[in-house]
């Protein structure tokens, strides 16, 4: 988001005037520059980690003790200070910074930042002005410039400022919506219309961004870590060595391919080749493996490899003349699998989760194009409708991951005849194919690959006898001059420096970094087809090819080299078992590498490295992990961490000594959430949450209720109102909310003064679980079979109240207990299978006959943490039993449950009241504690804040922060915007409540009137704030014939209110920060 030119000009203008700060100031040996930069790597490591902001505080710290006077070693200190909460010592060690180097702009740009959200206008306005002089072409300080003279009453200056931030970067929507008001207010309206046009464009395209809009970041907000892979040509490489051997065998070499693999999970490189003449597995490159009856087949066109089953062993899709057939691996035994699948010839196969439900789908490519969905025990089912096919043969593909750090899943396709086409993943199974023009007709062996190792995949192909490189510049391709010779290509670390060095035909180019190779040198024979991977386990990359005259050679790598490396294997959760697609990126020293998980463990070359500084998985659903400070030299496995589940904000109370956690609010407003193929829940928008009075106390003639936007959604929140629920002290108050479909529960209200325990509580298999179910302790039924992804076998609890419960047949029964939920993308997966989709509790009695009868289809369940429910039992007994039996296959864990037979209407006074004081801020997120088999609810802990988490804000504008009352006192669809890291302060006057009658006690509902809409890439729009939701709405997402409110005051929440957009959290673990950042999601930009 900023000016390329301005942050390179000033590059320029500081060296030229003696200002060494990129070089860090100072001139050291080797060993310091190395410790300085290990001290640096650790440092952004712990800063992108929420957990570990004190710990970047001290690496940063460190480092500066090593280079006292160096302003940029200070700089990051400030920052690390900053995002720590350390806000008075952060701004102090920057304005020290200020005054040691006055033409550094980086200190001005951030106190902008922290004076202006302190509210500080004059001095915020005083430091952009002098960023604005020293950085001319910045846009972001521009933008902020024209907000502060807005504040402070500079009309004029402030149009003039979000003008040039327009012209700098017309790709940012923020200034032309400022625009868009400042032009109203001055009678503009022409210029007015034109530039909410222009706002409207800009976030329609940028729809599905990875990185949200962030009007108080640029690359002057970053901490300093420059990538320079130049430092490839500081010494000259190992001369190479191979050993080679001929395996048993013969391939076509017309038709070969070759692609290392691991068999058996015994964490080796084997190698398999296909052709004309049938397909051969050789065990650690070496041995052929008996393949039964696979290996009988011919005329194969193309082999993929992956776990389609998530057994974590490597299976097979064959496409030969005569059609496809997938073959399951079975720890390294392959047996053919009945599946429907086209009977007819294809060039290219390729897996792909295309619709994120953590399954690998196939895509068939060719003269014809078809995709056949994993739909699990129902085999695979034709969707080649959902797929926007160009028309053309294809001839080759790769999937990749186009825009860094989003959830996409991107496919690159090669055509004959015409250029290439990239199918943009827009997430929901939906794609766009957009042209590659810089792909050309008839390109083969398409691979994605950082090959300069500056963290964006680039793509490399053959053409016309010519290996050829697209370099991705940030989201724009640009294509190298020239290309080198050969038949076939493979990119591989022969030396364990940690570059990319290119085999090509015969020859290998050395990787001199920086985007530059050495001149081809011819090595080997007449290899057509190349694979590389470290076959003998001595960490070495090795060669494998087929060769014109078929053979099949191993070249083993005898380099003389003392150089280190790690060998990481990652293994996957939630995500798929093999994680295919996985990003592994290493930061150690001045090395960085990137490279892609394909199921087998990735070899890293570390020069000198004894040490890692960072490992970063980012897992194919786009969450990140971080490992720090690991060893090199050994095996590093890394599985997949714990995520938090759900989707709603938290509520929190004082309670006289501290902010207590009480649960989550909105489980029942879920929006867009998936239901299955195409279909969406429908949502409540409105939740009671009860409150016990000993957990809301009141100070200084005040309650204080705290809510908390922890997790990776945006909340829309229209009215928060503290009811005071007055009852008898020995009656206890239960309400009727819950999680179900329509109808939704109406609002009433039960007074239990007697509780009935059950008599006896079986589960599903008959094993006795009643003591986990007579108190509300935390212990629960626990013992059904299910998965990480929250899908349980169909499981039940059978309760017996004893037949003289409810005998004038009058009874609710009151049931507390919490949600493990599902995500849409698990609903979306479950609802192929043929077992059907997931099923919410349902309630059973006996009948006369002693026989379970369904009596109702949708009971109900806690929406989220734990809460209580109530089940009204009146009228639905049928037989003199008194034995319930409730089913799902939901991870439902019930506490307490317990029968009353009091179902009128309790003695309660209820007092309604609306927040006096109500505001909202950044906090950051509350510390949390995930149970290891995920048996027991999150935990939270307040008081353990943490500025950052594992993801980013989800895109779009939200609400200012300061006060927002007006919004939350009635339903009106003028809502408060909560991002990830939000907070809303709400205080209620307890003077407006009646005194309490003798003998009564005082609890409390909260009742919340909203949505919330998780980041899951099954949910309808997921990666927008935009489309807002309102109540006359019939369904989200909603159609083109239901419109968002636009009364002039609806305008005006708008712009008044909805101004702020996403932060940006997690920033890349390198990158070039002269670069603007992607702003949009669209365009391949290979044209360019």
């Amino acid at each position: 988001m900023m000016s390329t030119m301005g942050f390179r000009l000033w590059l320029a203008v500081s060296a030229g005037a003696g200002l060494l700060w990129l070089g860090w100031a100072q001139t050291t040996n080797p060993s310091q520059d190395e410790q300085l930069q290990r001290l640096r790597n650790l440092g952004k490591a712990f800063y992108e980690n929420p957990t570990t902001q004190a710990e970047a505080v001290e690496q940063f710290r460190r480092a500066l003790a090593l280079r006292p006077n160096d302003p940029g070693e200070r700089l990051n200190y400030g920052l690390a200070l900053l995002r720590a909460g350390k806000t008075k010592e952060g701004i102090a060690e920057l304005e020290r910074v200020q005054k040691q180097k006055p033409d550094l702009p980086h200190t001005w740009f951030n106190l902008g930042v922290e004076w202006k959200k302190m509210g500080e206008h004059e001095r915020a306005l005083a430091q952009f002005e002098q960023m604005a002089k020293l950085v001319p072409d910045e846009p972001i300080s521009r933008y902020n410039l024209g907000v502060l003279y807005k504040l402070v009453g500079r009309p004029e200056d402030a149009i003039k400022s979000f003008e040039m931030a327009t012209k700098l970067d017309a790709n940012l929507a923020a200034p032309h919506f400022q625009l868009y008001n400042a032009y109203r207010q001055a009678r503009r309206m022409e210029d007015a219309q034109r530039e909410l046009r222009l706002f409207q464009e800009i976030k329609k395209r940028t729809e599905g961004t990875a990185t949200p809009e962030d009007m108080e970041w640029s690359a002057w907000a970053e901490v300093y870590d420059p990538v320079d892979s130049r430092w490839a040509m500081d010494e000259k490489p190992a001369e190479l060595k191979f050993e080679s051997r001929t395996l048993t065998g013969k391939a076509d070499a017309q038709t070969a391919g070759v692609e290392a693999f691991e068999l058996d999970g015994d964490g080796r490189a084997d190698l398999v080749v296909w052709s004309a003449a049938g397909i051969a597995v050789y065990r650690g490159g070496a041995a052929a493996v008996d393949l039964g009856a696979l290996g009988a087949l011919r005329d194969i066109a193309s082999l993929a490899i992956g776990d389609f089953n998530n057994d974590g062993f490597a299976d097979f899709a064959v496409a030969a003349r005569d059609g496809v057939t997938l073959w399951a691996n079975e720890k390294g035994k392959f047996r053919k699998v009945d599946a429907v699948l086209p009977a007819q010839a294809f060039r290219k196969l390729v897996w792909l989760d295309y619709d994120h439900d953590y399954d690998l789908d196939l895509v068939l490519l060719g003269a014809t194009q078809a995709l056949y969905r994993n739909e699990g025990s129902a085999g695979f089912g034709d969707r080649t409708a959902d797929f926007p096919f160009a028309p053309g043969s294809a001839v080759d593909a790769v999937p990749f991951r186009y825009v860094a750090d989003t959830k996409s899943a991107d496919l690159l396709v090669s055509y004959e005849g015409k250029p290439g086409v990239i199918y943009r993943d827009l997430l929901q199974g939906f794609y766009r194919a957009e042209p590659a023009p810089l792909v050309p007709a008839g390109a083969r062996q398409l691979t994605a690959a950082d090959i300069d190792n500056d963290r964006e995949l680039d793509i490399a192909f053959l053409d016309g006898g010519r290996t050829r490189l697209l370099r991705n510049r940030i989201g724009r391709f640009e294509a190298d001059a020239g290309g080198w010779p050969g038949a076939g290509f493979v990119f591989a670390d022969l030396g364990l420096r940690g570059v990319a060095d290119l085999v090509a035909g015969p020859n290998i180019a050395r990787n001199l970094g920086g985007g530059k190779f050495s001149e081809p040198k011819q090595q080997f024979g007449d290899p057509v087809v190349w694979a590389a991977a470290d076959f003998d386990g001595d960490a070495k990359i090795d060669l494998a090819a087929v060769h014109a005259d078929g053979s099949v050679r191993v070249e083993r790598n005898a380099t003389a080299t003392a150089n280190l490396w790690t060998r990481i294997r990652v293994v996957g959760v939630k995500n798929l078992l093999t994680a295919p697609g996985a990003e592994v990126e290493v930061k150690a020293g001045r090395l960085y590498q990137k490279k892609l998980y394909t199921g087998l463990p990735l070899v890293f070359g570390l020069r000198g490295a004894k040490q890692i500084d960072t490992v970063r998985i980012t897992w194919p659903n786009g969450l990140i992990q971080n490992e720090p400070n690991q060893a090199a030299g050994k095996l590093l496995e890394y599985k997949e961490a714990q995520r938090l589940s759900g989707s709603c904000p938290i509520i929190w109370t004082w309670n006289g000594t501290q902010f207590e956690y009480i649960t989550d609010v909105l489980g029942v407003a879920p929006l867009g959430a998936s239901a299955g193929d195409g279909k969406y829940f429908p949502v409540d928008h409105d939740e009671y949450i009860a409150i016990q009075g000993d957990s809301l106390r009141a100070v200084k003639g005040r309650y204080e209720v705290r809510i908390t936007e922890e997790l990776s959604e945006a909340a829309y929140i229209d009215q928060i109102r503290l009811i005071a629920v007055d009852h008898p002290a020995e009656v206890d108050i239960f309400h009727n909310d819950k999680w179900k479909g329509p109808p939704f529960p109406e609002f009433r209200l039960y007074g239990v003064s007697k509780r009935i325990a059950p008599v006896s509580a079986r589960d599903e298999r008959g094993r006795d679980v009643l003591r986990k179910v007579v108190a509300k302790d935390k212990t629960y039924p626990d013992e059904f079979q299910r998965t990480v992804s929250a899908v349980a076998e169909l499981h039940a609890l059978e309760l017996d109240f004893g037949k003289d419960a409810a005998r004038h047949g009058k009874a609710v029964m009151v049931l507390s207990g919490w949600v493990d939920w599902a995500d849409g993308s698990t609903f979306l997966a479950v609802a192929q299978e043929k077992r059907g989709g997931l099923v919410p509790p349902y309630l059973q009695v006996k009948d006369e006959r002693g026989e379970w009868k369904t009596v109702i289809e949708d009971m109900g369940m806690p929406a989220g943490k734990p809460k209580t429910i109530a089940v009204d039992l009146t009228g639905k007994w049928l037989s003199a039993s008194r034995e319930v039996r409730i089913v799902t296959n939901l991870c439902v864990y019930w506490d307490e449950v317990f029968l009353s037979e009091e179902t009128g209407k309790p003695p309660v006074t209820l007092t309604d009241l609306d927040a006096g004081t109500a505001e909202i801020r950044f906090r950051g997120y509350s510390g949390n504690l995930v149970h290891p088999e995920r048996k027991q609810p999150e935990q939270f802990f307040y008081s353990q804040s943490m500025p950052v988490s594992l993801w980013n804000p989800t895109p779009g504008m939200y609400t200012r922060y300061g006060d927002v009352r007006e919004l939350l006192t009635a339903v009106d669809d003028r809502f408060v915007i909560m991002s990830s890291g939000d907070e809303i302060r709400l205080l209620f006057d307890a003077a407006r409540l009646p005194a309490l009658p003798a003998g009564w006690k005082r609890d409390f509902l909260l009742k919340v009137d909203g949505w919330a809409k998780d980041r899951d890439a099954n949910t309808a729009y997921s990666q927008t704030v935009e489309p807002l939701p309102f109540h006359g709405m019939t369904q989200y997402p909603y159609g083109s014939n239901e419109k968002f409110p636009a009364t002039p005051e609806h305008e005006r929440w708008r712009t008044s209110y909805n101004t702020r957009p996403a932060l940006r959290l997690i920033r890349p673990l390198v990158g070039d920060r002269a670069a603007p950042p992607r702003k949009s999601a669209g365009g391949m930009g290979m044209g360019m």
